[in-house]
């Protein structure tokens, strides 16, 4: 006799508030995830300058790396013994470069860097982690199996 387990995908989306999140969050939802959304007030965020603060820099590596660090520190365990999990970062394109944007830039940067190591780190243990730059559901799909410290970059056209 078989028995079917059936397993509730899940999927938390930082960022998920508005524009580009909230789609990734209503398009995991459609795909039958259960997804659970996190987001910043706008009016926490540090104020634009024309320069790179200390404290511009700090909110916008706690946002763009430091969220997805801490988010993958509280779900890893949990997808380390269950044998299968699929973590996808967003990253950007301004990766290869953004002028005014050096913190934004730096950030991603690292999360491809982290994204990368700990892919190394969880593929024994039957878990992706892969970064987008944006997004394809794909990734978190069980064809995904294979696809681990990979970024995707989904852009429009050549970056100037």
């Amino acid at each position: 006799m078989t028995h079917t387990i059936h397993v509730q995908r899940t999927a938390v989306v930082t960022g998920a508030a508005r524009g580009f999140g909230a789609a990734v969050a209503r398009r995991l939802a459609g795909d039958g995830l259960a997804v659970g959304v996190i987001d910043l007030d706008e009016a926490d965020c540090a104020d634009v300058a024309a320069d790179v603060t200390t404290q511009q820099w700090e909110t916008v590596l706690g946002i763009n790396l430091s969220g997805p660090v801490f988010a993958a520190r509280a779900v890893c365990p949990h997808k380390v013994t269950a044998g299968w999990g699929r973590i996808v970062n967003t990253s950007s394109i301004s990766v290869v470069g953004d002028a005014g944007r050096v913190d934004y830039a730096g950030a991603k940067a690292g999360l491809i860097g982290f994204t990368k190591s700990l892919a190394l780190q969880l593929g024994p243990h039957g878990v992706t982690e892969n970064a987008i730059a944006p997004t394809a559901s794909f990734l978190v799909s069980p064809g995904a199996g294979l696809v681990s410290g990979q970024v995707v970059y989904v852009a429009g056209g050549p970056v100037n």
